[in-house]
C-alpha cells in the first residue's frame, strides 16, 4: 500500500510546472519517499538559480514544507541522496547540510553530476513517517 503525498504548495508540484512524471512524495511502509527536490519557489514554481549555498537553503526549506505536510520532519530523515554539480563544492554542501541536519545525521550519499536545468544541487530523501 502506498499513498501519494500532494504538494503542500503549488510550486512544489513539478508535474504541473515542468511536466515531470513524478509525485512530490509517496508514503509507504512507514516511510516518506521524496522525489528529487530542486530549488524552486514553493508558491510559483519559479526556478531559483544561485550559488550551491542559496540553492541548498531553498531546497531544505521546501523539504521542510513537504515533510511536515506529510506528518514528518527534517529530524526524521533516514537517508539523503545529494547531487552536486561539482565535487569541489562538497564542503559547501556540508556547511548548509549541518544547519538543517544537526543531530544524528541520516545515511547519505553525495554524487557529482550534471543536474537538470543547470542547477547546482538536488536532494532526494527518505524520512520516517
Amino acid at each position: 500500500m502506498r499513498d501519494v503525498i500532494a504538494a503542500p504548495a503549488t510550486g512544489l508540484d513539478l508535474r504541473q510546472h515542468y511536466g515531470h512524471h513524478q509525485s512530490p512524495a509517496i508514503r509507504a511502509g512507514g516511510l516518506i519517499f521524496c522525489s528529487g527536490m530542486l530549488p524552486v519557489d514553493p508558491q510559483t514554481g519559479e526556478r531559483r538559480h544561485g550559488t550551491l549555498t542559496s540553492e541548498a537553503h531553498v531546497i531544505f526549506g521546501n523539504l521542510k514544507l513537504l515533510l511536515e505536510s506529510a506528518g514528518s520532519s527534517l529530524d526524521r530523515l533516514a537517508q539523503v541522496h545529494a547531487l552536486i554539480y561539482d565535487s569541489i563544492e562538497y564542503d559547501v554542501l556540508n556547511r548548509v547540510y549541518r544547519q538543517y541536519v544537526a543531530n544524528g545525521p541520516p545515511a547519505r550519499t553525495v554524487w557529482a553530476a550534471q543536474i537538470e536545468a543547470g542547477f547546482k544541487v538536488e536532494l532526494d530523501v527518505i524520512a520516517a513517517a
